[in-house]
């Protein structure tokens, strides 16, 4: 399995040059600042790297931004966390970032992150249907004890397994070698993986 990237854009492929410029835009902020993680702050933060991959790739993206949302009768003023505009596509995104311990079993980080995508896909429900194609999103981001360092491949793999077996539409992951082992709090970060799925 390969850990450093992988892109499967699945059934909306509209967004695979998006997702592999994410993945482009995620090494460049390594790049600048190899002694920082992109993953390490918020959904916001994490929302805004596939912001710029889709800029990236001329597409558009607007975060933030107000609109309606709820059903005609209930409509009500809300926001709406990332709208992007691919090619002839549109997309109203709502996002969740789930932090996932893994380890053994593995299962319980992956719970986690399944329990925030379906979070995501009920809030990109409330969007009208005038955003576009409405996606959940989810950034899980995994972590573990520095302790566990010499076992952080094996474990890794493992939760990705795991990851891949949950019900979305495209996945993307990065785990940059050199930003794999950086600690924070005394855990390990050691990339993020990016599941979007249409509610």
């Amino acid at each position: 399995m390969e850990l450093i990237k992988y892109v499967n854009s699945g059934s909306i492929r509209s967004l695979r040059p998006v997702l592999e410029e994410w993945v482009r835009v995620v090494a460049k902020y390594l790049d600048f600042d190899n002694g920082d993680n992109p993953w390490w702050y918020n959904e916001r933060t994490s929302l805004s790297f596939l912001a710029a991959a889709a800029w990236g790739k001329n597409g558009i993206a607007l975060e933030e931004y107000c609109t309606e949302k709820g059903k005609k009768d209930n409509a009500y003023s809300g926001r709406c966390d990332l709208f992007l505009g691919v090619g002839s596509q549109c997309f109203g995104c709502e996002a969740k970032q789930a932090w996932c311990a893994i380890g053994t079993p593995a299962r319980k980080g992956t719970m986690e992150a399944e329990a925030r995508l379906k979070d995501a896909c009920a809030d990109a429900r409330t969007l009208a249907r005038a955003e576009g194609r409405r996606l959940g999103l989810c950034f899980a981001v995994p972590y573990l004890p520095e302790r566990h360092k010499d076992q952080i491949e094996k474990l890794l793999t493992a939760w990705l397994r795991e990851i891949q077996n949950l019900n979305y539409n495209c996945i993307a992951w990065t785990f940059p070698r050199l930003s794999r082992y950086h600690t924070h709090e005394g855990q390990l970060y050691p990339g993020l993986v990016l599941l979007a799925k249409e509610p």
